[in-house]
């Protein structure tokens, strides 16, 4: 009788155990003097399934990667972002709430209430999920201030060529976007991350694979683009996605010094009568917030130079 419950109390002892380590929190990275646990990694790793269910297709080691990779950008972004901001007193912002309300939109919730609810059955704080956007909408607004002056765009050029794009042109065609932004450098071998790439997509999907490998600020949602119009696109995107359909991805375009690839997500004809004066300025908005997203890589890559990453 006493073996048995020797034995009994051993397993309860070793149940315990298990419990306790699995539940561990450990300190894994400091970044400057800003430190990240194993929990903090756990926590990223949910927030960023709430924005891309499909990474749910990774194994655990590729998720933790995505994650790690994920929440070092965002402490490098904020610690720049207090030189200018006050992160706490944009949470109440317009523009905030609506990109707020695009996100839980967009994930399938018609309320803010509902994205709340769901976001406490996955033990995430809808606070933390505010901040982490306010960062990135804090971080955009800088991008802007600082680099805004140095866009250069040749309105005469742009609208030449939409005279000429749109002289024989009786409708025009509505696109969704996906996109993953690849780094061009002198290692590159483009040929073969582009055989990665297309293996990848194969395997888990477009937005995963945009997770995994995309350099621009859509990878966290799958490399989501959205809705665009086909002629606000520069002619050499045009000429890569005009023959394509829904599904279909193309092939890398070179965009200033890095590559970009687009998938089709889904297509509309649009037959409203063609606005040239509309299309110029959806061009414009386009091409401007290409430039910005340049400017941004650039930036971060600079900052990032002065930050002190140390693991454990």
């Amino acid at each position: 009788m006493k073996k048995k419950i020797f034995f009994y109390l051993l397993i309860v002892f070793q149940l315990c155990t298990k419990q306790s380590i699995s539940f561990e929190n450990k300190i894994i990275l400091k970044i400057n003097d800003k430190i990240i646990t194993t929990f903090d990694i756990k926590q990223e790793e949910k927030h960023l399934l709430v924005l891309n269910p499909k990474l749910n297709n990774l194994d655990q080691n590729q998720l933790k990667f995505i994650a790690r990779d994920s929440i070092i950008k965002e402490k490098i972004k904020e610690i720049e972002l207090v030189k200018y901001y006050k992160i706490e007193s944009v949470l109440d912002d317009a523009n905030l709430k609506n990109i707020i309300k695009n996100l839980y939109q967009t994930a399938g919730f018609q309320k803010e209430k509902e994205f709340v609810k769901y976001l406490e059955s996955q033990n995430l704080k809808f606070s933390s999920v505010k901040r982490k956007l306010a960062i990135e909408m804090l971080w955009n607004n800088l991008i802007f201030e600082k680099f805004n002056n140095r866009v250069v765009i040749d309105k005469v050029e742009m609208k030449n060529n939409i005279e000429k794009e749109i002289k024989n042109l009786r409708f025009t065609r509505d696109i969704l976007l996906s996109e993953i932004l690849i780094r061009n450098s002198k290692d590159l071998k483009l040929d073969i991350v582009y055989s990665e790439i297309l293996k990848s997509i194969k395997d888990v999907g477009f937005s995963t694979t945009a997770n995994i490998f995309s350099i621009s600020d859509t990878a966290k949602i799958g490399g989501k683009v959205g809705w665009v119009k086909e002629t606000s696109l520069s002619k050499k995107i045009q000429q890569n996605t005009f023959n394509l359909g829904k599904g279909q991805i193309t092939k890398p375009i070179k965009i200033n010094e890095n590559f970009l690839i687009l998938s089709i997500d889904d297509t509309k004809i649009n037959k409203q009568k063609i606005d040239k004066n509309k299309i110029l300025s959806n061009r414009i908005s386009y091409e401007r917030n290409q430039q910005l997203e340049r400017f941004s890589l650039a930036y971060f890559e600079k900052i990032k130079q002065n930050i002190q990453i140390n693991e454990f």
